[in-house]
């Protein structure tokens, strides 16, 4: 009989790539990880890894049993995920990850349900969207809350439930001291390639959705900032936005709670979703239940 876990390691290297990844990801030493897999060739009676100096890979039978042990790690977490909800009880490990600027509001409500359920041990990551339905599928994290600053957010996906927690505009944040501040009405094109060529702009760095969504906005109005300062995190953004650095574009409930800063609507509308994405074999467990429950009483109280 294959084991379970070493099932799961190979699922992980199959998703991974390679042993010291897969070893960072399972909390395991990279020897750790040959061994176990080497373990499991024996098991299979069979070749699982094609090993080189450089690196180690797939063979065509690890691929094959790596898609197998998908499916049975799937139907396994389903059945403990409903043995679980018959029992009603909020414990065990589950593993949280964040966008930057939600995590000071979610920390709170989740440090609070771990007082109120001893039992539940909540392991949190602060991390960005790109990669984050990927992480959820592979186990990596099991809720995951992202933004996303399409037009058209995802929905259910193959193993995923996509779960909508709020919707918000996008203003152009700017010094509340500014004169600009002082002038009624929304940045409208016209208004807005004037500020975009007078003043320095803050965004994050390439390969960013707020910078992709913001890039896309200001190419359709013509306006390309001369000046161009690029940071990691909506907080930081906003922070320099209060200090007189420059102007960014930010979500109004950032751009509210920061003191210092003023909002500016925009026309056209700009928007994201806050999104929490968990795997459709877990949708019973009740631990992940609560979590997913403290996350969107979180989000409920913001601005």
């Amino acid at each position: 009989m294959l084991d379970l876990r070493r099932l799961e390691i190979l699922h992980r290297f199959a998703a991974r790539g390679t042993i010291t990844a897969t070893a960072a990801d399972l909390g395991y030493s990279p020897s750790a990880i040959s061994q176990q897999l080497a373990t499991l060739e024996r098991e299979a009676g069979v070749a699982l890894i094609e090993r080189t100096a450089q690196r180690a890979s797939l063979t065509d039978a690890g691929r094959e049993l790596a898609e197998h042990a998908a499916r049975i790690l799937a139907a396994a977490e389903t059945a403990h995920s409903r043995m679980r909800a018959r029992t009603g009880t909020v414990s065990g490990r589950v593993t949280v990850s964040c966008i930057h600027a939600l995590a000071p509001a979610l920390a709170p409500h989740l440090a609070a349900l771990q007082r109120t359920h001893p039992e539940l041990n909540v392991v949190a990551h602060e991390t960005g969207s790109t990669n984050a339905a990927a992480a959820v599928l592979d186990r990596r994290y099991d809720l995951a809350v992202i933004d996303d600053w399409s037009a058209h957010p995802p929905v259910e996906g193959t193993g995923l439930s996509v779960h909508r927690l709020r919707r918000e505009d996008i203003v152009l944040a700017i010094p509340a001291d500014h004169p600009l501040a002082e002038q009624p009405g929304p940045a409208t094109a016209a208004r807005l390639r004037r500020i975009v060529r007078d003043q320095t702009w803050l965004c994050a760095p390439v390969g960013q959705l707020s910078r992709a969504a913001g890039d896309q906005y200001l190419t359709a109005l013509n306006a390309t900032p001369p000046r161009r300062w690029e940071f990691e995190g909506l907080h930081i953004l906003a922070a320099l936005v209060a200090t007189g650095a420059g102007v960014a574009f930010l979500p109004a409930g950032l751009a509210h709670e920061q003191a210092g800063v003023a909002g500016l609507r925009l026309t056209p509308r700009m928007q994201r979703t806050v999104l929490a994405l968990t795997r459709t074999t877990t949708q019973e467990d009740p631990a992940i239940t609560a979590c997913l429950r403290a996350v969107q009483q979180a989000l409920s109280s913001r601005p």
